[in-house]
């Protein structure tokens, strides 16, 4: 590791010790405390709002439909509002808000109000809004082929089909959502825990579009997203932001644990068919995938979500004959939205399960099948794109295979369950998987973006970093210094960051995608080089013995300040086709191989994870510390996803109402971790950096479900792997 690099992490003293203020922590004088009625029904007409008449409302802010000016939250398709009006679409949708002094005074209020409703037909499953034929259920449908796969069905010896599942997954972040709005003349200041403060930015320009109001958005220190916070803040924000315009006072909406858990985005639930057209020796001659995902009532960021789904769609795998389609389909449930993974892990689950199904068939190794159709050096994806730089799948696998021993522990186990484990009450099972993450915006959302990203020189020979970006556990605000830091050789001491505010920092696009440091933390590069530029311009550079904070502040004692930007563009030749879905669906992918060993309890029928070696192609670990840290979180976080993490619905009500019975690992549900990093650089990222934060998670689930596979004999096909599944199986 450089030694630039052993900085701690700027936020890691105020978060261990319990210092750090987020939005609930901070006293703001005069302040309102807000709530939310809600939906009763899944699909319903409002036909009546009753307020009780014996009740004294001279002391409660009230908001509903008709208050609002543009009673739509501007995200993609702008089909979701604020509040409802005539029509509810999911259960838990918000109708009425409410400001009062205190919980108290809220809680009583809302006893008072009665809502009437007609019910309607509600569609709750992806069969019965596909079945519907409603085009309106379609919020996205995208395709994507690779040469003649009825032809190869015709040519293969095997026709391999199955049917794959994932549901809900609730993002569990340490601090619910919450947003505070502070009126100001006619400027609202909106405070939140949020990604994207931009995407807050546009949706509050088109609230009040029209009424005189501005608003300015600020990121508060934030306990965890996962994208969770990516789109859903906009509607919080607005209803706070609505609040505080008509109270003319702060006013401050925190969700409950059980209201984040019921009524807040979700992971999008999965149906997935996969076929297979395969030689007799597991060479897979054709693919077709048919991918469905349950958006929920409204579209948010399912298009997209979608988009990256079907990216993923054949896996890691070079075929030469491909078929994926992708529907985004509407059902009257809780709104789906933006999740680590982003439609990349039920991609991923269901090819590599496909690929287990194959090796099953044939009687194969599930590695001897990979292998014969492994994506090897320039070869191409189903959209067309070469595969011709950085490029580390391969030592990644070379990795986590000899470092599990996995052919021999295949054949151990093996032997173990057929011989001794039905006596000995258990199973074992190891299990492979190989996936990638693309990294940045898909096809040519970067180029839509333009990220912009500024550098100012200041007084004593200080920088100022200022992006967009947010820090949200990440590490991310540690990885800008660092960028920085090993550019202009300066102290992290010399260096600050910008508050995320956006009348302070420029639109460098959201915190998603695992964009970050591979696309702002390119600009800041470019920054820092225009900035020695200008030394050297000036003549600031004769001096050669100076250190870069000598010549700063010899450049800022003549010239004054000195404010550089950058603004992002693709290499010109990454293109893509939006409407075929060809060409380069993302500038470059980070790769990753994991491998599982698992044991299955055979009284209890519980799967516990013992190990799991997992290697990483992320081009640069700007700081290796920390990315050792995103993947330890991240496959922590795909064990809860793979075999605990189940939220049933009934009647479109989710269940699960928090921790009790919200089940996630904890210390002693966490294997055994070995993490490996491969650098294989990407020529335009800093320091050749590509993407990481989403990608570790994305392997976990399929690793374990095809340990678990190999443990029972059958290959899996739904997530989570809970013990009522094990059990029917067995």
């Amino acid at each position: 590791m450089n030694s630039k690099n052993k900085e701690i992490r700027i936020d890691a003293v105020s978060k261990i010790s319990g210092k750090e203020k987020y939005l609930r922590d901070l006293n703001f004088p005069n302040r309102l405390l807000a709530t939310t009625i809600r939906s009763a029904r899944a699909s319903a007409l409002i036909k009546r709002i009753e307020f009780a008449k014996n009740f004294d409302w001279s002391d409660i802010t009230i908001i509903s439909a008709k208050d609002i000016p543009n009673n739509s939250v501007a995200i993609i398709k702008n089909d979701m509002p604020f509040l409802a009006e005539n029509q509810v679409n999911y259960l838990g949708e918000p109708i009425i808000l409410l400001a009062a002094e205190s919980l108290e005074k809220l809680e009583l209020a809302k006893s008072k109000i009665k809502v009437e409703y007609e019910n309607l037909p509600a569609i709750l499953s992806i069969e019965q809004s596909e079945n519907s034929r409603n085009k309106k259920n379609i919020f996205e449908n995208i395709t994507i082929k690779k040469g003649d796969f009825p032809k190869a069905k015709k040519r293969a010896d095997f026709i391999i089909k199955e049917e794959f599942a994932t549901g809900y997954q609730e993002h569990i972040y340490l601090e619910p959502q919450v947003a505070m709005a502070i009126p100001e003349g006619n400027t609202i200041h909106i405070f939140g825990s949020m990604q994207c403060p931009y995407y807050v930015q546009k949706a509050m320009d088109e609230l009040f579009q029209g009424t005189g109001i501005k608003t300015d958005v600020t990121q508060t220190p934030t306990g965890g997203a996962f994208g969770g916070k990516e789109d859903f803040p906009s509607l919080i924000c607005g209803h706070s932001a609505l609040l505080a315009r008509k109270a003319k006072r702060p006013v401050l909406l925190s969700y409950s644990r059980e209201e984040d858990v019921k009524f807040t985005t979700k992971r999008h639930p999965s149906k997935i068919i996969g076929t297979a057209a395969v030689t007799k020796s597991g060479k897979i001659l054709g693919l077709e995938i048919e991918l469905k995902l349950d958006s929920g009532a409204y579209s948010t960021l399912s298009p997209v979500v979608l988009a990256r789904a079907v990216l993923c769609g054949a896996g890691c795998y070079n075929i030469p004959n491909v078929e994926i389609s992708g529907l985004a389909l509407k059902t009257n449930k809780i709104s789906c939205g933006a999740f680590r993974g982003f439609g990349a892990p039920q991609a991923f689950f269901a090819i590599e399960m496909l690929i287990d199904k194959i090796a099953r068939k044939l009687n194969l190794s599930p590695l001897e099948v990979r292998k014969k159709n492994l994506l090897k050096l320039n070869d191409k994806m189903p959209t067309g794109q070469p595969i011709n730089y950085s490029f580390g799948l391969r030592k990644c696998l070379e990795n986590v295979l000899k470092k599990s021993d996995f052919e021999r522990k295949y054949l151990e186990y093996k032997n173990f369950n057929e011989i001794q484990g039905r006596q000995k009450k258990l199973l074992k099972g190891i299990g492979l998987s190989t996936v990638f993450h693309g990294a940045g915006f898909t096809g040519i959302g970067e180029n839509r973006i333009r990220a912009i990203a500024e550098i100012e020189l200041v007084s004593g020979g200080k920088i100022i970093i200022r992006t967009a970006n947010t820090e949200m556990g990440q590490g991310l605000d540690t990885a800008f210094k660092i960028i920085v830091s090993n550019r202009l050789n300066i102290p992290f001491s010399d260096i600050l960051i910008e508050d995320k505010n956006t009348s302070k920092v420029p639109n460098s696009g959201p915190t998603v995608a695992s964009r970050s440091t591979m696309i702002v933390g390119k600009l800041l590069l470019d920054n820092c080089d225009k900035i020695l530029k200008k030394f050297i311009e000036k003549d600031i550079n004769s001096e050669k013995k100076l250190s870069f904070s000598e010549k700063a502040k010899k450049y800022h004692k003549k010239f004054g300040n000195l404010k550089v930007k950058a603004k992002y563009k693709h290499p010109d030749f990454i293109k893509f086709d939006e409407k075929n879905y060809t060409g380069y669906g993302y500038p470059v992918y980070s790769w990753s191989a994991s491998i599982a060993e698992i044991e299955i309890d055979l009284v209890t029928y519980q799967v516990k994870v013992k190990k799991f070696y997992t290697s990483h192609d992320i081009g640069k670990a700007i700081n290796y510390q920390q990315s050792v840290g995103q993947i330890l979180g991240g496959t922590v976080q795909g064990v809860g996803f793979a075999i605990y993490e189940d939220m049933p619905m009934n009647k479109g009500e989710i269940q699960n109402s928090g921790f009790v019975d919200y089940i996630i690992p904890t210390t002693m549900d966490i294997p055994k971790i070995d993490v490996d990093i491969v650098e294989e650089p990407y020529f335009f990222g800093p320091e050749g950096a590509k993407a990481l934060g989403e990608l570790p998670f994305v392997g976990v689930a399929p690793a374990i479900a095809a340990a678990v596979s190999q443990s029972v004999g059958e290959t899996i096909r739904e997530l989570p792997i809970t013990p009522e599944k094990i059990q029917k199986i067995l």
